[in-house]
Order: C-alpha cells, then structure tokens, then sequence
C-alpha cells in the first residue's frame, strides 16, 4: 500500500488492482519494449517492417512492366533463316507467341526448295500458320535435287521414236541413254562439252543440257 500512495503522490493513477491505468500488460510490444511495426495477413509472421516489404513488391513490379515495354519495343526474340547455301533471307525481329512472316523461297541453283524445319526436327516441315514463336529460332532451308531437262543431237542421225529428251536429276547419273542410227555410221556415244557421257556419268549441269551423237 505504501508503494501505491508514494504513486499516487507522484501524480500517477492507478486502477483498483494497483496498476497504472493505461498501461497495456498484455501487449506483447510492451513487454519486449519494442513498438509493433508489423500488420496481419502475409506480414503476419515476418521480421521486416510492412513499408520495406512493399517497397520489395513495388520495385519487382516496376522491373517487371519494363521488361514487357522493353521486348514489345525490339521484338523480343530473333529468328533467323539458314538456306544451306541458297540465296540469303533476312532475319526478322518477333515477340513471343507472335507467327513468323513467310519469307520468299531462296533459291540455289540445281536444287528445288522443300521448305523450312529447325534442329532436331529435320522430319518435320515448319508451318507458319500454326508454328508460333518461342524463343530465338534458326529456321533451315530443305533442298531437293532438282529435276534437268537432258535434251539429244544426234548430228545427222535418227533417234528412237519418244526419245528426243529425258528428264535426270541433278548430281545423280544419268541412267541408260538412248542409241540414235545413222545410216554408214556407227554410234560412238554422246559427248558435251568435250567429255564424255555415260550411263554412270554424273549429272554435274544443274539446268537443262544438249548431248551430242559421237559417230565412227
């Protein structure tokens, strides 16, 4: 009791148990001595103030939005086209998720064009109204050996009904030729440009050719 007088004397109130009025004894910030800076929900058990938190998420925020402005201003992924050869096509600068803009077929002489695939899908042919993009991307041109027009002189001699030409492929032989007569001449075989050609001869012209009768 004493104590409570030499309080009161003091100017301090007390409440009927003897306690200072409007002291919290049950707040956990008045015990430790340390005030309350944090609030509920997902701060609820954390240790860093609510304003240092949100700040955090703001700036990720911030980080975010720029990089989405930054990719939709440069196009975000490069593809580029590999025609193995043929003639050279631009790369193109595209976003995520957008289709890739059809170039002009590339062309490489003695071969036909056969579309498009990309690394380790050789089998498969790209398709540009449902393919879409995923990433940097390197488009690779497909080539088959073209098909060349062989045509025959047989220089004063006759050639067998339907065999004026044939048709070869390109860096493949050139398969079983036809034999032209010439009345007091012996056929000798078909020359071009001052060579000899066979059956086993491989087709090194990637267009279309002459082969001229050889007699004896």
């Amino acid at each position: 009791m004493e104590n409570q007088y030499e309080k009161e004397a003091e100017g301090v109130k007390l409440d009927a148990e003897g306690h200072e009025e409007g002291k919290n004894i049950q707040g956990a910030g008045s015990v430790s001595g340390r005030p309350r800076r944090f609030g509920r929900g997902i701060y609820e058990k954390t240790d860093v103030p609510i304003r240092l938190l949100d700040g955090f998420i703001a700036g990720i925020i911030v980080i975010i939005v720029a990089m989405v402005i930054v990719f939709a201003i440069i196009g975000g992924y490069t593809v580029r086209f590999d025609t193995s050869g043929g003639t050279e096509i631009a790369s193109q600068k595209l976003r995520y998720g957008s289709y890739v803009d059809e170039p002009e077929e590339p062309v490489r002489q003695g071969y036909e064009f056969a579309g498009w695939y990309y690394e380790g899908h050789e089998e498969e042919t790209w398709d540009f109204a449902i393919n879409k993009v995923g990433g940097d991307l390197t488009l690779i041109a497909r080539w088959e050996p073209a098909k060349v027009t062989v045509k025959f002189d047989p220089d004063g001699g006759q050639m067998p009904e339907g065999m004026e030409w044939m048709q070869v492929i390109y860096q493949e032989t050139y398969g079983e030729l036809p034999v032209p007569r010439k009345e007091g001449s012996r056929f000798a075989g078909w020359i071009y440009g001052g060579e000899e050609i066979t059956a086993d001869s491989t087709v090194a012209m990637p267009g279309e050719h002459v082969l001229t009768a050889l007699w004896e």
